[in-house]
């Protein structure tokens, strides 16, 4: 059954590119199999006993209707057991104070699914239903336009040249390279890109597919706008689905951390409950990848792991029953390094990268604008003879005019004025003080590690 959507009014700040899912009010618009709903039903009285209709609604996220018909169905298995509130009064009489537990059979009929499955939360959407909205949210059916990139690029200095770079590579959906020295920028950009995509997108709690239940929201990864609890309303066409949570879009970095298991369907053994990959919890955003080629694992093992999702997009992975789980790629892939794209890949895989994106040094006047608007944030006074004084280190040292200096000495000045108990000015001995400890004793062009 196709996924149905509704028409919510949002607050503008938080506007979807897409309708709400709308609320499901039967099994088959669910889409997932009733013993999976089952189980979930066990284990959320397991972990929250005497539960009422409403408290599970909420746990479970389905409707109360429905909710009532999985609860009659456990009960005539003698899987759960009916608690009258203590001495109701005529008022207290309605369902809503009346109570669910486990009976003995049900506890073991709740470990088991547990020893399956150990997932607790909304009930999980359908592949099918997820896949459909993720094809819907893309980013290249509502295009960015100059402006949005302009104003999210609006606090980068020198971005001018970036505009006419950026705006093309995100609206085209391919693969980025941002390449460059260390202190470019280049991560501080990506990171950038997400506030250009001008609107929200719908993230499900969890997927169902062949046997499995996947987890997908992720509170590291997303930032929930509306969990669908806040509408008052108790006309269906007036909420959306809370399987679902209308979130900003994702926006995942990862840098030497990275390993080949968290591009797969894992779990830890603490929890036991199976995570999406990242790339899957990144769709429909941006899922950087810092640092290329400081992970362990090898460049060409990483890179090739995306060879196919680049060229088609759509990934496969193996779920713990071994099936296959095929889901769209639909997100900005970037990946941020110090290295020269031709030490990276060879040249069918930079093909595939689309655009590669060079920084360098500012030029020296966006580099003292720069300086200008660190120190003005910190409260710092920079008067023209430590302007001075600083270009003359550069020159003196051949350092670079990289964009990481003014926020790193701003920082390093800031505190030496502190402990000194004197005036909020970056004097050029403070600057001279900052420099000595910022960069090495044989630091050139740049460096400062």
């Amino acid at each position: 059954m196709a996924q149905v959507m509704t028409e919510i009014n949002f607050d503008s700040k938080q506007m979807p590119q897409i309708k709400a899912p709308r609320v499901p009010t039967t099994f088959e618009e669910i889409e997932v199999p009733r013993v999976v709903l089952d189980n979930l039903m066990l284990k959320q009285l397991a972990a929250y006993p005497k539960s009422d209709v409403l408290e599970l609604t909420k746990l479970i996220g389905l409707n109360s209707h429905i909710v009532e018909e999985i609860l009659a169905g456990l009960k005539r298995k003698s899987l759960i057991e009916v608690f009258q509130a203590d001495g109701p009064s005529p008022m207290q009489k309605g369902l809503g104070h009346i109570r669910f537990g486990l009976s003995e059979a049900g506890s073991l009929e709740a470990d088991e699914a547990f020893s399956k499955d150990a997932y607790l939360g909304p009930a999980p959407v359908s592949a099918e239903q997820y896949n459909k909205v993720v094809v819907s949210q893309d980013v290249r059916l509502n295009l960015i336009s100059r402006d949005d990139i302009t104003k999210a690029l609006c606090d980068v200095s020198g971005s001018e040249r970036l505009i006419d770079l950026l705006g093309p590579a995100v609206n085209s959906g391919r693969a980025l390279l941002l390449y460059g020295e260390a202190g470019t920028g280049k991560t501080y950009v990506a990171t950038r890109i997400l506030d250009s995509l001008n609107s929200s997108v719908f993230v499900p709690y969890a997927v169902y597919t062949a046997g499995n239940i996947v987890k997908v929201l992720s509170h590291q990864h997303h930032k929930i706008l509306d969990d669908g609890a806040s509408s008052g309303s108790l006309i269906f066409e007036e909420q959306f689905d809370r399987r679902w949570a209308l979130c900003h879009r994702p926006n995942i970095q990862v840098g030497g951390e990275l390993t080949m298991d968290m591009l797969e369907v894992n779990h830890c053994d603490h929890s036991r409950v199976w995570m999406a990959p990242l790339q899957m919890m990144a769709n429909n955003g941006v899922l950087i990848i810092d640092d290329l080629g400081r992970q362990a694992v090898s460049v060409d093992r990483l890179l090739n792991r995306w060879i196919v999702p680049m060229e088609h997009r759509f990934d496969q992975f193996v779920l713990p029953n071994g099936q296959q789980m095929s889901i769209p790629f639909i997100l900005t892939l970037a990946f941020s390094t110090n290295l020269a794209p031709e030490d990276i890949g060879d040249p069918a895989f930079l093909r595939r990268l689309g655009y590669k994106i060079e920084f360098g040094p500012l030029t020296e006047a966006d580099y003292l604008e720069l300086w200008s608007m660190v120190c003005s944030d910190k409260g710092l006074d920079l008067p023209e003879d430590t302007l001075e004084h600083l270009l003359a280190l550069h020159k003196q040292r051949g350092v670079s005019y990289y964009p990481c200096v003014p926020k790193d000495l701003a920082g390093i000045s800031n505190d030496i004025v502190a402990f000194e108990q004197s005036e909020n000015i970056v004097t050029p001995t403070v600057l001279s003080r900052a420099w000595e400890v910022y960069f090495t004793a044989g630091s050139k062009g740049g460096s400062t590690k």
